[in-house]
């Protein structure tokens, strides 16, 4: 298992150990000191890059033992090829369920998860008043170019931190929400606070009538909410039927001065076209703020990192200690009602 943070990881330990399930914690992301010491005291421990493929094969296969189930809260490469290791027929336990303390599984390949007889589990909605918030904060930097003239200041000049200004707020904004999930509801009851009007462009599933009962207008098309917005920021997950849903011709047909934010997944917005459309005053959105990336962590790279009109964030919009708690709790749930619903049996035998 990938541990929570801090406090929580002991918890977590103690009630996988509660409900008969024996884990092998990876260290690897956990850099307090004297909580790493904590679980090598009392825990099997491994260390390796979870985000390696490779690496993950090879310790769920664990030398011919395997795993029943694992539990990470990050995007780790549940591909086709590490399923089929993890569930081979040669290990004396094959792996039967993958639960995630978050929302997305995108990384996971469900179709063969399906066939092989894994289990996914996650926890949507756990951080949706987390990314909510960060997504409020990106909306009033781009508009208000906080984090730009703070470097200006630092940088000792007054004359760059006082450019365009005055600037827009989200009090006389319309603010366009793509997608209707937990996130995006939040997001419109945060922004409306503010004074500004809302609309919502929705999955299929988002009829007028499930619409009535929201903080916002209704749109028919993702079209015309670019076109009719100052903001627009984005919650859809990544599906073959979002990924590349924002790109060149979708961010031309958003407003002069407009914002575009991106909490949501890098695919749904294509990174080299919004760095090129930023960079053209005649093409696209004036501003953007950008929280997820094609390339993260350690080798993180992206076009947008150099563009001066665009605010950059480590996908961190989730990353709340009431959020996490939250998750794992939720996970935690999720773990135990699998329990109680399959034959995998409880005991000291699980890992």
């Amino acid at each position: 298992m990938d541990p929570g943070p801090g406090e929580t990881a002991l918890a977590e330990l103690t009630r996988f150990a509660v409900l008969g399930l024996r884990p092998t914690v990876n260290v690897r992301r956990v850099t307090d000191v004297d909580l790493r010491e904590r679980i090598e005291a009392d825990w099997e421990t491994v260390d390796f890059d979870g985000f390696s493929e490779e690496e993950l094969a090879s310790h769920l296969e664990d030398a011919g033992r395997g795993y029943d189930a694992v539990k990470c809260r990050a995007g780790i490469p549940l591909t086709k090829a590490v399923l089929e290791r993890a569930t081979a027929d040669t290990l004396r336990r094959r792996l039967v369920l993958v639960g995630r303390a978050a929302s997305g599984s995108d990384t996971f390949d469900h179709v063969a998860a399906s066939r092989l007889g894994v289990a996914i589990r996650t926890t949507p909605g756990a951080n949706a008043t987390a990314v909510a918030e960060l997504t409020v904060a990106l909306m009033l930097d781009a508009l208000r170019g906080v984090s730009m003239r703070a470097n200006a200041l630092r940088d000792g000049s007054w004359s760059e931190a006082v450019k365009a200004l005055p600037t827009g707020s989200l009090a006389d904004s319309r603010v366009g929400l793509v997608g209707s999930g937990a996130i995006s509801r939040r997001v419109a009851e945060l922004v409306r606070a503010f004074g500004a009007d809302v609309w919502v462009f929705g999955s299929p599933r988002f009829t007028a009538e499930r619409a009535v009962a929201w903080p916002g207008h209704r749109v028919e098309s993702l079209d015309e909410l670019l076109a009719g917005c100052d903001v627009v920021s984005v919650h859809v997950p990544a599906t073959t039927e979002t990924d590349g849903l924002i790109n060149t011709r979708e961010l031309r047909l958003m407003r002069p001065g407009s914002v575009l934010v991106n909490t949501a997944r890098s695919s749904v917005v294509c990174e080299h076209a919004l760095d090129l459309a930023l960079r053209d005053p005649e093409s696209g959105p004036w501003r953007a703020a950008v929280d997820t990336f094609d390339i993260e962590g350690p080798g993180f790279s992206s076009v947008l990192a150099s563009n001066p009109y665009c605010t950059v964030s480590p996908h961190a919009a989730g990353m709340t200690r009431s959020a996490m708690e939250e998750a794992s709790r939720r996970i935690l749930t999720e773990f135990e009602l699998f329990l109680k619903e399959t034959s995998l049996p409880s005991g000291g035998s699980n890992r």
